[in-house]
């Protein structure tokens, strides 16, 4: 067992050759730590948010039960290996020497079963796929891999519940209900499952897609219309860790201490859901109390927010906002002209709130290495263009002369977490991140600097400082 610090509030614990039943178990203890939030199951490691406490991670996984914990619900799942789905059929078949035909006659007798979840909304990694039909990861991510999806990379199974950009190699497609966020709950395969796949050269219908405030009743108030949106103006509440067990981000707030900040002036607690505003803030009609707080935590009373000053800010309405989405969505709801906004039928709870800025230089980033082992990571870093609340990228200012690696066994991951790529740019994931991805992790930023992440603007030139 390795213990690594993945920044100054969680550890990583690699069980290099644990079964998945080892893992979840592991996992289960170490959520019962005091302050742990989430504990994310990934490959051969449990990612443990909320403590640094080594000797208590270290006792929670030696006390582990090796059990068969898991629901093991068996479930017989037709796919289409039909050429309009079969991307990379072709080539896997000229890859691992066989035909189609013996491949479709072999497929019925292979049993996978579902290892852990994570990557995107019901995303499940499966055990059992052949090592002899093992196939590496496309190169190139395809920007958007339908729904539905059957893909191999390496020696491990999956199908993308939901459309999403992804690299692995798509050989069919299935119209199984595999997520459906009105469903309790919402993924159709839990770890421990084991599933059949029945081929087909059929053409499947489509799946169903779910709206975001589909079968969404509201059982608050109106408070407030959207008179301008904004740009990209969106309610977020405080995160919800217990969406992890599904493959969702907890999602909160990109700047913790500026939501928290205006919403105490409005008298709310400090987790209540408001509107988090980017560049530009809305306008909006309400009788309520108002509040919105900027970089610089300034607070003004406002109904028309303008230009912000800095990259993001936070407009507290009194009482709370509704988050007018379902438990289970993907992401935020984005608000829109003529929107009516609805009182919190929950206010809101506690959040992290640390006080103010125990630094106010938002381009010096402090980082703790870890929790792999890397190559020195450079200081100066350009944030590019391509930015949001899943994650930011940044390039370095100078080339990098080494050779990182392109796929590592998946791992947990959190807001606050540097992915460095093989291409050699860094991804700093914000509050929406995968739950789980297979990018070395070099460093984490300090969870009291996060907050600079949310502030940073594209051009800008920052500096990775390690403490």
């Amino acid at each position: 067992m390795q213990i690594a610090a993945a920044g100054d509030r969680a550890l990583l614990i690699t069980l290099s050759g644990a079964s998945s039943a080892r893992l979840r178990a592991a996992a289960e203890r170490a959520r019962d730590i005091a302050g742990v939030v989430a504990a994310i199951v990934g490959h051969e490691s449990i990612y443990v948010i909320g403590t640094n406490d080594r000797a208590a991670v270290q006792r929670a996984v030696d006390q582990a039960s090796e059990s068969n914990a898991g629901s093991q619900v068996k479930h017989r799942i037709n796919v289409s290996f039909h050429d309009d789905y079969a991307l990379d059929l072709s080539e896997f078949l000229a890859r691992v020497d066989v035909t189609r035909e013996h491949f479709l006659q072999r497929l019925p007798s292979i049993r996978l079963s579902v290892r852990y979840l994570g990557f995107r909304a019901g995303f499940a990694y499966l055990d059992g796929w052949p090592a002899e039909w093992a196939m590496p990861r496309r190169a190139t991510s395809r920007n958007r891999v339908p729904g539905g999806s059957f893909g191999i990379a390496a020696a491990m199974a999956g199908f993308y519940p939901v459309d999403s950009p992804g690299g692995w190699n798509i050989l069919g497609r299935t119209d199984a209900p595999l997520w459906d966020p009105t469903r309790e709950p919402p993924n159709l395969f839990a770890p421990g499952d084991e599933i059949e796949i029945v081929p087909t050269l059929n053409v499947e219908p489509p799946l169903r897609r779910f709206e975001p405030a589909e079968s969404r009743l509201y059982v608050g108030d109106p408070i407030a219309e959207i008179i301008t949106p904004g740009q990209l103006t969106t309610i977020v509440g405080p995160p919800d860790w217990s969406r992890l067990e599904h493959g969702l981000p907890p999602g909160g707030p990109f700047d913790e201490e500026a939501a928290a900040i205006a919403n105490v002036a409005v008298g709310n607690p400090p987790g209540a859901p408001l509107l988090e505003c980017v560049l530009v803030g809305p306008k909006i009609r309400t009788e309520r109390r108002l509040a919105f707080c900027d970089a610089d935590l300034n607070i003004r009373d406002t109904n028309d927010i303008g230009r912000i000053h800095g990259m993001r800010g936070y407009l507290a309405i009194e009482g709370g906002i509704d988050e007018m989405r379902l438990r289970y969505a993907e992401a935020p709801t984005v608000v829109k002209k003529g929107d009516t906004l609805w009182s919190a039928a929950v206010p809101g709870g506690a959040m992290d709130r640390r006080g103010r800025r125990s630094s106010t230089e938002p381009l010096t980033v402090h980082i703790m290495r870890g929790p792999h082992d890397a190559p020195p990571l450079p200081e100066e870093w350009e944030v590019t263009p391509q930015m949001n609340r899943v994650g930011i990228r940044l390039r370095p200012l100078k080339p990098i002369d080494v050779k990182l690696p392109a796929d590592l066994p998946s791992l947990g991951a959190q807001f606050g977490t540097l992915q460095w790529h093989a291409d050699g740019t860094l991804m700093a994931l914000g509050p929406d991140h995968p739950v789980t991805g297979g990018y070395l992790q070099p460093a984490t930023v300090i969870s009291s600097e996060r907050w600079k992440l949310a502030q940073l603007a594209p051009g800008d030139h920052i500096k990775l400082i390690a403490v």
